[in-house]
């Protein structure tokens, strides 16, 4: 029981936030300006919610007044936490990233890599089915955790989130500008798990093919 009531407050703690401000640029059409953003963390957490910022974000403007600031009304976000340089950037939503009840039209996705090719990471709720025989046989209720994806963009194009089911034959299809990429990816050169080198592989030899 001591073990189960534990468990179930830390799972209370890590659904709360604290603010803390955090000094950054807001950049939209082209000009930029400095002001303090109101940055939420997970209690149990040591990075933003960055699931959360992902919509919306919160700032004081030049006369200390809270704000809030959409995906529609800005190209890009950027701050420092921590030693961690943020760029979020503003992106047609064509993941269908959302709740079930509301798709946002625009999204601020996490910029891993620069380039021809962007690598982006997407922050998601997940949550595991409920089920019977829990403690004292009764009823034990799923967990919402947040996990996050990577996505990719090629210029201005439309985000892909890469399947999970015939990940390689999607991959090839989505590189077909590359051979020679694509030849590393058949050959098993580069793989599923190293994302990045796929993404740093193409913006070096494939950009402008």
């Amino acid at each position: 029981m001591r073990t189960l009531l534990l468990a179930t407050a830390l799972v209370v703690l890590s659904l709360h936030t604290y603010g803390r401000k955090v000094e950054g640029i807001i950049i939209a059409n082209g000009e930029s300006r400095e002001v303090t953003f109101d940055i939420r963390v997970p209690l149990l957490a040591d990075e933003p919610n960055f699931e959360r910022i992902q919509y919306k974000v919160r700032y004081y403007d030049e006369n200390g007044k809270k704000q809030t600031l959409h995906p529609d009304d800005a190209d890009e976000i950027w701050f420092e936490y921590d030693g961690m340089e943020v760029r979020m950037i503003s992106c047609v939503n064509t993941i269908g990233a959302g709740s079930m009840f509301s798709v946002a039209r625009r999204i601020f996705l996490k910029l891993e890599i620069d380039g021809p090719l962007r690598l982006y990471r997407y922050y998601y709720k997940q949550t595991t089915p409920g089920y019977y025989g829990g403690p004292g046989g009764g009823f034990s209720g799923g967990t919402t955790y947040t996990v996050d994806n990577l996505i990719f963009q090629k210029g201005n194009g439309p985000l892909k989130q890469p399947r999970s089911l015939g990940w390689k034959k999607d991959m090839l299809d989505y590189f077909r500008d590359c051979p020679d990429l694509r030849e590393r990816l058949e050959s098993k050169d580069l793989r599923r798990k190293e994302i990045e080198a796929i993404v740093l592989y193409y913006n070096r030899h494939c950009a402008g093919e």
